[in-house]
């Protein structure tokens, strides 16, 4: 059972998330020990370049930013708010992140871990590929934008 104490408030978030698409609220209702709460404090690293990804991070509160960096820089790509979700890149890919997630003020997000999505495999094999073919799509999404600010370069408002 997850520790949410405002499950109103969780299925409200949960329903508007893309990688949940096309699930039933009955199907959400049952997915719901799948979650858990996670909190951070601004300036907290959620997730870290060379780390052990092991979560998608859904954000109900607070702002994320997301840096790409070598030894020779630090590049600011995207910031995430409410509503938005990250981390499944690694956790899909099992390559240790590639990227740093920083919180930019005190951030609540709902977690989606890898031991979840194996658990829902055993459990519901349906409903697993729903979920994976979801998360394929936001990726996807993902590369798309990556490739437009690559042709589009830098502009005075980034």
């Amino acid at each position: 059972m997850n520790s949410f104490t405002d499950i109103e408030a969780v299925r409200s978030i949960l329903s508007k998330i893309s990688f949940l698409g096309g699930i039933s609220g009955a199907e959400l209702d049952w997915m719901l020990s799948y979650f858990e709460p996670l909190s951070f404090k601004a300036g907290d690293v959620i997730a870290e370049k060379g780390g052990q990804s092991s979560h998608i991070y859904i954000i109900r509160s607070g702002r994320v930013e997301l840096h790409l960096a070598d030894e020779n820089q630090d590049i600011r790509k995207r910031e995430f708010t409410v509503g938005d979700h990250f981390g499944e890149v690694s956790m899909l890919s099992l390559i240790n992140d590639t990227a740093t997630f920083v919180a930019l003020e005190d951030c609540e997000c709902i977690a989606f871990s890898r031991k979840s999505l194996a658990r829902l495999k055993a459990e519901n094999l349906e409903l697993f590929s729903r979920v994976l073919l979801n998360l394929a799509r936001d990726l996807a999404r993902k590369i798309q934008y990556s490739d437009d600010l690559m042709l589009r370069g830098p502009t005075d408002s980034e």
